[in-house]
């Protein structure tokens, strides 16, 4: 039997440095000069951004810079492209909706980029953020993918047909019904991946 490839086990090295307190992230590395970002996300999962006013965070002791997404398309920072293109079980295009980098006149889920501040320390980039007004108008969301897929639901993208980005399979699905058919027990279960 081959000593790698897949299914052969590794062996780990990396543990005696995590188990004796001796591990090393990327917060424990330090720069002279550094400075620090911190992001101001939406709590919404659906809304309209009808204005982002930073005055006071700027003001604010140790802020250097904020950008929002007004900012990124100002700049002309261009969409996030998709990795891997799909084509649907049809042949036609995947929908590919624009991705920007922090949410530009809509956020689309909790936790959307709207603003990022960079400061002097962590807390004066946090603290800046603080001080960041954004007027929200909230927007009715599909909370549950499932809902996301009726008729009638919110679209999430205005520039898509649906909220179905792809509609993909794999394999000989005669084969795989036949197969269903001549089972002498068939075990189902529902699975939504949120």
């Amino acid at each position: 039997m081959s000593e790698t490839g897949i299914g052969v086990p590794v062996k780990r090295v990396e543990d005696r440095r995590f188990l004796t307190g001796r591990g090393n992230y990327t917060d424990d590395i330090n720069q002279p000069g550094q400075l620090y970002a911190w992001i101001l996300r939406s709590p919404h999962a659906h809304a309209r951004i009808k204005s982002v006013d930073v005055k006071k965070a700027k003001e604010a002791p140790g802020v250097i810079a904020i950008f929002t997404g007004a900012d990124m398309a100002a700049d002309e920072v261009g969409s996030i492209p998709c990795g891997w293109q799909i084509h649907n079980k049809d042949g036609s295009p995947m929908n590919e909706p624009a991705h920007p980098p922090m949410a530009f006149e809509k956020v689309r889920h909790v936790g959307d980029q709207v603003a990022i501040v960079i400061a002097e320390t962590k807390a004066q980039a946090r603290d800046g953020s603080e001080l960041i007004s954004v007027d929200y108008e909230v927007l009715k969301a599909s909370i549950m993918m499932n809902d996301s897929l009726s008729k009638d639901a919110v679209p999430v993208h205005d520039d898509v047909p649906s909220n179905i980005c792809f509609d993909w399979e794999l394999g000989d699905k005669e084969s795989t019904d036949a197969a269903f058919e001549e089972a002498d027990h068939i075990v189902s279960i529902e699975v939504v991946n949120n």
